[in-house]
This record gives structure tokens, sequence and C-alpha cells, in this order.
């Protein structure tokens, strides 16, 4: 019999109680949650996909190679709770601009590599941009667009940062 134990965490900075087995992975607890974390797809379970991706306190994690022990007292954030800001709708104008149309796969972990790689890393040069995108396995987007998007949402969110708006 496995045991269960509660644990504590603050999602999307909403606090959560959850009620845990030994075996539970982070992907598992997030999509069972009520509401359940859609964004997430727990894919290949293995960490080479990219699409249960998650920020857990400050940095990109596969959420499915996370034990869900380990996210005790820590802050998870997933594209939810980033979804209102204008750091996504600037990677969303990315998107578009460049003419990228990531599959609904892939999208959302996409973002979150984007939005993540753009925080820590204000002008990513092209080699920063596909190392970081590499955690996400899917083709369906050109390398060159999704670049492309890279360089327009960063280029907007500076123009944000600095009061430099087109107008």
């Amino acid at each position: 019999m496995g045991g269960h134990m509660t644990i504590t965490f603050q999602l999307n900075g909403i606090t959560k109680n959850v009620k845990i087995r030994s075996g539970d992975r982070l992907s598992t607890i997030l999509t069972q949650e009520h509401p359940p974390i859609k964004s997430l797809i727990p894919d290949c379970l293995s960490g080479h996909c990219g699409k249960c991706l998650v920020i857990m306190d400050k940095r990109l994690v596969y959420s499915c190679l996370v034990p869900a022990f380990r996210a005790r007292d820590a802050e998870i954030t997933t594209i939810e709770g980033l979804s209102d800001s204008d750091d996504i709708r600037d990677i969303q104008k990315g998107f578009q601009e460049a003419h990228c149309h990531p599959c609904n796969f892939c999208k959302n972990a996409k973002t979150l590599v984007i939005w993540d790689l753009l925080n820590r890393i204000a002008l990513p040069n092209e080699s920063q941009i596909e190392e970081s995108l590499s955690v996400v396995s899917c083709s369906c987007t050109d390398p060159v667009s999704l670049k492309k998007a890279v360089f327009l949402a960063a280029d907007l969110k500076n123009r944000r940062k600095y009061h430099r708006a087109d107008k």
C-alpha cells in the first residue's frame, strides 16, 4: 500500500493543498487539479516532448519528471497563470506577425519556453533561441518563422519595457 501525504504549493498564485501518493509525478497532480491544468499534455512521460513544461520556482521544468512531493512549498506557474500578461500577448503577436502557427499540442509549451527565455535574456541571439526551443519536440513549425516570432516578441517586449511604442 502506497502512503498518502498532503502537500501545499502555489499554483498560478493560488495556494493548493493536494493529497498525493508516493509515486505521483507533478504532471499527474496538475492535470487532476480542479479545474485541471489543460495546457499540460503529459505525453512521453520521459522529458522528451516538452508538452508538460511548467515554471517551478522560476525554472522551466518537465513536470512529468518531477516527483510530486518535490512540489511541496514550491511556486508553480503554467501558461494559464500567465495568459493575461503583456508578455504572453507579445509572444502571440510575434507568432501572428511571423506567420508561425504552432499546433495545439505544442503551442502552450513553446509559448512558455519563449516566455522563460525572454525573461532571462532580453535580446536572445539565434543560437540561444534554438537551444531554448529544442526542449519542445514538435516539428509543426518551420524553424525560421519560429525564430522570427521570438525576435518579434522580444522587440515588442523591449519597446513596451522602455515605453517606445509604435505611435
